[in-house]
């Protein structure tokens, strides 16, 4: 099992797109009177197919004091259901060939199933057995809460790097609920009960909260049939708007230090930038995304060739950009330091870096090889179905819809210096942003 962290170490975001390369496939959709939605993208090379149940439920549907429980359901759902053992539901894919597991994010929840195609409506059978009837035992739940935590304390209390960036996190969000960890605080985690688990599972998995994704060797009409009868037959329940708030402006500049037993220290900054809406920020979103893949797309790319090549201010740095969450994202960088690199030497370097880009612009080598990455890394990611699913699925579930993958397409095409200027000078701003401060501890 596993979630999504909010600060990935390599990724610019989630799915690279695509500009000037050939059309997406065609996509077949349906909709069920019950609100679960069906999207296929057929691709008949291989007789293998991909299946992805995904869940409009994750860390923003949670209520203060309660975080962690939209990932439990990552552990609980393999747990047994009315007609499934514990455990049957992944030997059952294992013995077809196949292999099943899961994620969390913030705005979503999914599970996933590589398998033979010919064991698509089986899969599909089994997703909606465990979905509609999951055993909720408290006894389980018992067992699992202390995996969870020991995941936890493995995954960020003990990882010097993850356990500055959720703090940083927490002190740069003064609303929105991506100031929560996903796999949740550990005093909440320590306090949930089996009627917390069980009253999640009725609020947020109902129909209206699924989109059933399948790519591969399949054929629509096929699989529109089987999704009638199996999740088209769950009853139909009230779906409530999921909570979106608006994120304050930031008043000013914010820093924190966290003081942890790490070996080196890394400094990193974070703002809320907006993420994209179809049709009304278009071009700003893509600004967004090709400036911060003009600073760190790659070996090549700014923050790399002038920060850690150049002025030796930090041994690695990144930035991230993530246009496709739902209300906003948060903008980062950061920089891990050697033993003789200074925090402030690579802050000044960091802002004097993204100055010069905003001030002067990209010129038009810079611009062109950073549409040129984006259109390789998209390339090579549609020869995975796993990727193309998730892309599917994830626009989907964040309100954009996969068929709007055409005009991000459009929306990079669109891009000047101008614009990149723009989006830097009214977003990537020091008295926008957080900024903090891994300090290694000191033994005495």
């Amino acid at each position: 099992m596993r979630y999504l962290k909010l600060f990935p170490a390599i990724f610019l975001f989630l799915f690279p797109p695509m500009a000037g390369a050939a059309p997406f496939a065609p996509l077949h959709e349906a909709a069920f009177d019950n609100g679960v939605r069906l999207v296929v993208e057929e691709d008949h090379s291989a007789p293998v197919a991909i299946v992805q149940i995904w869940l409009k439920v994750g860390g923003r549907d949670e209520t203060s004091g309660k975080t962690g429980l939209a990932h439990v359901f990552e552990h609980m759902m393999f747990k047994g259901s009315k007609k499934l053992a514990a455990g049957e539901f992944s030997r059952r894919i294992a013995a077809m060939g196949g292999n099943d597991n899961a994620f969390t994010s913030h705005d979503y929840t999914a599970y996933f199933e590589i398998v033979p195609a010919a064991k698509v409506d089986e899969v599909l059978g089994m997703e909606a057995e465990r979905f509609g009837h999951l055993n909720l035992r408290a006894e389980d739940f018992a067992k699992e809460i202390q995996v969870i935590q020991e995941e936890r304390r493995m995954r960020t209390d003990d990882d010097p790097n993850s356990r500055m960036f959720e703090e940083l996190t927490s002190v740069a969000l003064r609303l929105h609920p991506y100031r929560e960890p996903v796999i949740g605080w550990m005093q909440d985690l320590k306090k949930l009960d089996i009627d917390d688990v069980r009253a999640f599972y009725k609020a947020h998995y109902i129909p209206g909260n699924v989109t059933v994704v399948v790519v591969g060797d399949v054929d629509f009409a096929d699989i529109k049939k089987t999704v009638a009868r199996t999740f088209g037959k769950l009853k139909k329940q009230p779906v409530e708007a999921r909570f979106n708030p608006v994120e304050p402006e930031p008043i000013g500049p914010k820093r924190m230090v966290a003081v942890l037993p790490a070996q080196l220290p890394m400094l990193a900054v974070t703002m809320p930038v907006p993420v994209w809406k179809p049709g009304e920020n278009d071009r700003e979103a893509a600004a967004l995304a090709v400036a911060t893949e003009i600073l760190a797309g790659g070996r090549s790319a700014l923050l790399n060739r002038e920060i850690v090549d150049k002025q030796r201010k930090a041994f690695a740095a990144a930035a991230g950009y993530d246009p496709f969450s739902m209300g906003i994202d948060m903008w980062f960088a950061y920089g891990m330091l050697g033993p003789k690199q200074t925090p402030e030497a690579f802050e000044a370097a960091l802002w004097a870096t993204i100055g010069t880009l905003r001030d002067k612009g990209p010129d038009a080598t810079q611009l062109a090889a950073a549409k040129r990455r984006m259109v390789a890394d998209q390339v090579f990611a549609q020869d995975s179905l796993y990727i193309r699913a998730k892309e599917i699925g994830m626009l989907e579930t964040v309100g954009i819809g996969a068929g709007k993958r055409d005009a991000w397409l459009a929306a990079l095409g669109s891009v000047r210096a101008e614009d990149v200027k723009g989006v830097l000078k009214q977003w990537i701003r020091q008295e926008r942003s957080t900024t903090g401060l891994l300090q290694p501890e000191v033994k005495s």
